[in-house]
């Protein structure tokens, strides 16, 4: 089977998101996506985040209705910090037929050299990401031809949702409304539990 793998705060799920999965669904004809939310991630502070079960149950909301998505807690059961290349490990002994996709943000991918393993992690999975406009593909391009060990990875100009978790967070902890950047289920849970006020 291909799987893709994406992982991320997910601090709140978002249309982005959503966007992004389900255009690599299309484009890879992938057979599923795990979702894996980070516990500890290594590239950002821990201030801020919901609770562990908080964003599990956003994300159980927004992929519920489709067997193409399953979501993991497997770094909530890991301690330390949640680096992708012990994640893929694991993922590796659950699904070792498997044909593995990492999908990650533009952001990641240029400096994605700088990730623990990084070499390692292109041998276990074929990396993706997308661009944000055409000064990004143009960016995600440059780095590409200028890092040997990434000419397998996978660039797509999809049209993506302009919206972050850190948008939505500040909108929320001002009061202002985050009606068409969240599913409508999320913003509800959002609010029934006052997350990020």
């Amino acid at each position: 089977m291909k799987i893709g793998i994406f992982g991320g705060a997910f601090n709140p799920v978002h249309n982005g998101h959503i966007r992004i999965m389900n255009s690599y669904l299309d484009a890879l004809s992938l057979d599923r996506i795990i979702i894996i939310p980070t516990a500890d991630p290594p590239h950002k502070s821990g201030a801020g985040l919901a609770p562990e079960a908080d964003r599990l149950n956003m994300l159980r909301l927004v992929t519920e209705k489709s067997d193409k998505y399953e979501i993991s807690d497997l770094e909530f059961r890991r301690e330390g910090k949640s680096y992708t290349y012990l994640t893929l490990c694991e993922m590796r002994q659950l699904h070792p037929l498997d044909e593995f996709y990492l999908i990650i943000g533009s952001d990641q991918y240029l400096y994605f050299h700088t990730w623990y393993r990084a070499d390692d992690i292109l041998k276990m999975a074929t990396v993706c990401t997308m661009a944000r406009n055409y000064e990004d593909y143009e960016k995600l391009i440059k780095y590409k031809a200028e890092n040997e060990n990434m000419r397998d990875t996978v660039i797509s100009d999809f049209e993506v949702v302009e919206v972050s978790s850190s948008d939505i967070r500040e909108r929320v902890k001002n009061g202002t409304s985050i009606k068409g950047l969240v599913p409508e289920a999320v913003e509800n849970y959002i609010k029934e539990r006052g997350l990020y006020v």
